[in-house]
């Protein structure tokens, strides 16, 4: 289970979502299927490819991993399985996972306001507006923390960088295996060398978005107006404490 953001968090990335356990995404690794095949695993871009879902901690270490669904299936389809199956996702009561508009904002999913903007290069030279807006810029910097490690997996590991030769089960092996020993590098390496680079490998990265025991979790993806009035009295709160730091 990873580390849970607590009130007394210090990280400025991360204090304003207690009880957030990392962020989720979905990634796309480009496969040769056979021609019959192609239609199912052609994604958004025109390639074949398999949709992989990565979970992953402030650390930037994998938690949860589901690859093998075809390029076409959508992020939101994915997680579903993801919450459903035997070796599920588990996401406790009262803690949830960072998102993009991919997937729904539910229990133990929180997305960003739809419509409002988002992106970290839309705040370079902007400073929020109203507490959407506050609540996006604060959840995109922390929500990014994914795709710095699914870029830090692919500046890893050439062999998921270029379409696969491989059949299926055993490019979803081949992608399991890198993810693990990516987590075994980030646990036992004070410095991980590549991170250094990793800024400038982002920047020429396409973006794949737009890129324990029987505790009481999360098993479904419906949307509620609890949830929602839920984020946006947290959202009224962070937008509220950062006009006062503003005042003095």
């Amino acid at each position: 289970m990873p580390t849970v953001v607590t009130d007394e968090e210090a990280d400025p990335r991360w204090e304003k979502f207690p009880g957030c356990l990392g962020a989720l995404d979905g990634t796309y690794i480009d496969v040769h299927v056979p021609t019959t095949d192609k239609g199912r695993y052609m994604n958004r871009k025109g390639q074949c490819s398999v949709n992989v879902l990565g979970v992953c901690d402030r650390n930037m270490q994998f938690v949860y991993v589901l690859t093998g669904w075809e390029g076409s299936a959508a992020d939101s389809r994915v997680l579903h399985d993801a919450v459903n199956r035997a070796n599920e996702l588990k996401v406790p009561r009262g803690n949830y996972y960072l998102c993009d508009n991919g997937y729904p904002n539910c229990e133990g999913f929180l997305t960003p306001y739809k419509g409002v903007r988002y992106h970290l290069n839309e705040w370079t030279a902007r400073q929020p507006q109203n507490f959407q807006e506050y609540f996006n810029m604060k959840h995109t910097r922390a929500r990014n923390v994914i795709e710095h490690a699914f870029g830090l997996l692919k500046m890893r590991w050439g062999i998921i960088c270029g379409p696969s030769w491989y059949d299926i089960q055993t490019t979803n092996q081949i992608i399991m295996t890198c993810c693990l020993i990516h987590n075994y590098i980030r646990r036992e390496m004070d410095v991980d060398p590549l991170e250094s680079s990793l800024d400038d490998y982002m920047a020429t990265l396409a973006s794949d978005g737009d890129m324990t025991g029987n505790a009481d979790i999360v098993d479904t993806l419906d949307s509620t107006s609890e949830w929602t009035v839920w984020r946006d009295t947290r959202a009224l709160n962070m937008y509220n404490d950062w006009r006062t730091s503003l005042n003095g």
